[in-house]
């Protein structure tokens, strides 16, 4: 499997409560973000910090709480542990 190796600045996340910590402790308003899996394709998002809510660029989808983005992006099983070891995180504003 060819891992990814960002060729731009990023943030190494190792944890769905990492991923959540940091979107919640980033002090933007708004926050435009890439996040690139070990495995799959990188997706843009955007998170409001006011309402809590990040929503995916591509197709508008708006998660229903920081939880489930966070399990999304580490592609948590049912009972919500993750399958992903880390997720690299490119902050675009």
């Amino acid at each position: 499997m060819n891992e990814y190796k960002p060729q731009k600045p990023h943030i190494l996340i190792r944890t769905p409560e990492q991923l959540q910590r940091y979107l919640e402790g980033s002090g933007s308003a708004e926050l435009r973000f890439r996040a690139h899996p070990i495995s799959g394709e990188p997706e843009t998002y955007n998170y409001n910090s006011r309402e809590k809510t990040v929503t995916r660029e591509t197709d508008g989808r708006a998660f229903d709480s920081l939880d489930d983005f966070t399990c999304y992006a580490f592609q948590c099983d049912p009972e919500g542990y993750p399958r992903t070891e880390h997720i690299y995180l490119e902050v675009l504003n």
